[in-house]
């Protein structure tokens, strides 16, 4: 498990590497609230290499996008492999988020 920040066009990423369960939670949460500010209220989290999250992990997505929403911005998704697409959409959570296929089309769609 990994987790890590950088940007795209001044647009926070939280990239998001392994398998995730409850002992991985904390360090997601940590991601989201240093990468949410009232200076950058949107980030986007890149799953491309996250190969299982549990439910904690998947709450712990939904809590930032109310925290985001909550200072006007918001989370998107972007690159989620099929497993966690499929559990992501099984769970209704596609009209929770905006799931894109990259980070660039995640960006853009931010930028329209």
């Amino acid at each position: 498990m990994k987790v890590t920040t950088t940007e795209a066009d001044g647009i926070p990423v939280l990239k998001l590497e392994g398998d995730f369960d409850s002992f991985e939670t904390d360090a997601v949460r940590r991601g989201f609230v240093e990468a949410l500010s009232e200076q950058t209220p949107t980030v986007i989290v890149d799953l491309k290499d996250m190969t299982f999250a549990n439910s904690t992990t998947i709450a712990s997505f939904i809590s930032a996008q109310r925290d985001a929403a909550a200072i006007g911005g918001k989370v998107v998704l972007a690159g989620p492999r099929d497993f966690i697409r499929k559990t992501l959409t099984t769970l209704g959570l596609h009209n929770v988020f905006k799931i894109c296929d990259t980070v660039d089309e995640a960006r853009d769609a931010l930028r329209a």
